[in-house]
């Protein structure tokens, strides 16, 4: 077992967590597929793709290295995975709702914004975590301060990049998914405040880790 990750199991409430986002996104599968919906065909193979192979990473690969061991160590973390476990749980669902074939991205105009919330949510929260352990492996002795500092920042390199490929997708590839400036800023700023929102539950409960004193 590596230096670095410590090996904890999963508790019953995560254990139910995990098992019931990976069941319902194989029932948004499912539906996929009887309704012959190719975009949440393909969003519900890459969740699955995710989930089982973060499941399995821990089992083939026990002993990540030094060198490598920040970048992935979000894999490793019971509670991180439970966060994207939720996030891809509600976004295919929102896709096409289980059994239904109703798209409440195409019902509610801004049904998205619920994804991109949750989307920012997760997303600082492999931010921190990778940052977290990155100042451990180095002995940066980053406070939860500057952890959360670049986490955000990291978050915001990532929303804005992803806005700037949905753009080019809307002028070549994908025409239907062409939006408005302000709808893009407004993308940003609901992916800050399910980040924002993540940062404070994680500085009052110390889970799924602890950032330490904000400093």
């Amino acid at each position: 077992m590596s230096e670095f990750y410590k090996e904890r199991k999963l508790s019953c409430g995560e254990d139910v967590v995990l098992a019931l986002a990976i069941f319902v996104v194989f029932l948004d599968f499912v539906n996929a597929i009887v309704h012959n919906s190719d975009t949440q065909l393909r969003t519900s193979i890459f969740a699955l793709i995710i989930l089982l192979f973060a499941l399995s990473v821990r089992k083939f690969y026990p002993n990540p290295s030094r060198r490598i061991w920040p970048w992935i160590s979000p894999i490793y973390d019971n509670g991180v995975m439970i966060t994207v476990a939720i996030f891809f749980l509600f976004h295919v669902t929102l896709l096409n709702v289980p059994i239904l074939n109703v798209d409440l991205y195409n019902v509610y105009e801004n049904g998205d914004i619920i994804g991109h919330s949750l989307g920012g949510l997760m997303m600082w929260t492999i931010f921190a975590k990778i940052a977290l352990e990155y100042s451990g492996i180095n002995n940066k002795g980053w406070s939860a301060k500057t952890i959360v500092k670049y986490s955000m920042g990291a978050l915001l390199i990532i929303g804005v990049l992803w806005e700037f490929i949905e753009l080019v997708a809307s002028l070549t590839i994908l025409p239907h998914v062409d939006e408005p400036i302000n709808n893009k800023i407004r993308d940003i700023i609901m992916e800050y405040i399910g980040a924002g929102l993540m940062t404070i539950a994680v500085l009052k409960t110390k889970y799924p880790f602890d950032m330490g004193e904000w400093e």
